[in-house]
């Protein structure tokens, strides 16, 4: 072993994190004479509820976050992060232990996520450190506990990239194939983002299916504008039908935000499909909602569209349910918080009255923003275990 990795392998992992902070910030001549991110409040605490929710360590951002002057500099020191976890990760796999590359490849994806959410400017240099972000998932996704594999779903306009994860079996246990939840994230979003979002279903004995909806992450050859919602929904399903591990009688749909209005669009215009739906922060009537265009939606999203509201307006236009939620058939779990200053609260509680089947429930969060994130992960395991329970 190297001399170098043996004095950082001795070190917390939240002291190698900062280690690695400072020296690229030391790289890029930016110690000067500043205040934190967190203390004059330029970084929304929005951002850091996500990113811990989603699995990076609050003490190691946190770290980070104070370590830069403005949040110009935070996209750059956050790549460098997870360039430097990425470098310890090929270490590992050079070595032969997966299982430790694992880690730092999961870990530097995740990191170049939020490096990449933050350059609303620049779409060349997004997709440059994104792509490095879906790299290294890829190299950490067969070595997963709940290996991940990677799939392409083939539309007329392109196709949708995405992850299947298939939950373990115990020794003696009959092969069958297995329930599958499809989670639709926020189109500010892409799925490497989603995966302990999975792990909280495949604890349950769930096979997940992650997509990049059209026109984000991996699915960029797709455009949303172009993209016919019912088609899509059509080939996901067909795609999991004819899988041999999937349980096609036994699907659900779990959507977060604008995904949200996604499932329930599916699941109304798919009757008898799916066995549970579960929405999260999802909007009632997105086209009507002025608050979404307002600059508070463009910073705690940081959008993958850059905030162009004709992008918002044409996915609103084609994933319209209101009028229409009392044609759901299937048992509906409607999740929200109480201080959400994206999606208005009441949506919450309109969703979950108007949904018109007596198998409902509604888990209202007063004290929680968007996507309840101060919630987890105890909120996504409660909703995991309901749908369990119904397919």
């Amino acid at each position: 072993m190297r001399l170098t990795e043996r004095k950082s392998r001795r070190l917390p992992i939240s002291k190698r994190i900062a280690t690695s902070v400072r020296e690229h910030a030391a790289r890029s001549h930016m110690f000067k004479a500043v205040l934190g991110l967190l203390r004059t409040r330029i970084v929304p605490s929005f951002l850091v509820n996500r990113a811990v929710a989603n699995g990076l360590i609050r003490e190691e951002l946190e770290s980070a976050l104070k370590l830069v002057r403005n949040w110009e500099e935070l996209p750059q020191v956050l790549a460098g992060i997870a360039e430097d976890l990425y470098e310890k990760g090929r270490y590992w796999d050079e070595l032969g232990l997966k299982s430790r590359a694992c880690d730092h490849y999961l870990d530097s994806s995740l990191w170049g996520f939020y490096a990449q959410l933050l350059l609303t400017d620049s779409a060349e240099q997004r997709w440059a450190v994104y792509a490095k972000c879906a790299h290294s998932y890829r190299m950490a996704a067969p070595h997963f506990h709940h290996p991940a594999q990677q799939i392409s779903i083939a539309l007329q306009s392109g196709s949708l990239k995405g992850y299947l994860r298939l939950p373990g079996r115990q020794a003696g246990q009959a092969v069958r194939p297995s329930p599958c939840v499809i989670i639709l994230n926020n189109l500010a979003s892409s799925k490497e983002e989603l995966h302990f979002t999975e792990n909280a279903f495949l604890k349950m004995g769930l096979a997940t299916l992650s997509l990049d909806l059209p026109g984000c992450g991996e699915s960029l050859d797709t455009s949303l504008q172009s993209a016919n919602i019912e088609v899509l929904g059509n080939a996901v399903y067909l795609f999991l039908a004819s899988h041999p591990a999937v349980d096609q009688e036994s699907l659900a749909l779990h959507g977060i935000s604008l995904g949200g209005s996604l499932a329930l669009y599916l699941a109304i215009k798919f009757p008898g499909r799916f066995k549970a739906i579960a929405t999260l922060s999802a909007p009632y009537d997105l086209a009507a909602n002025p608050i979404l265009f307002l600059p508070a939606f463009r910073r705690e999203l940081a959008c993958l569209t850059r905030g162009r509201e004709e992008v918002i307006r044409e996915y609103a236009r084609k994933t319209a349910v209101r009028g229409w939620l009392d044609e759901i058939s299937c048992p509906i779990l409607v999740a929200g918080g109480g201080k959400d200053i994206v999606i208005p609260p009441p949506d919450t509680r309109i969703i979950y009255q108007k949904s018109g089947v007596s198998d409902k429930k509604l888990l209202y969060c007063p004290q929680a923003g968007h996507c309840c994130y101060e919630m987890m992960p105890s909120l996504r395991y409660e909703i995991a275990q309901w749908i369990r329970q119904r397919i």
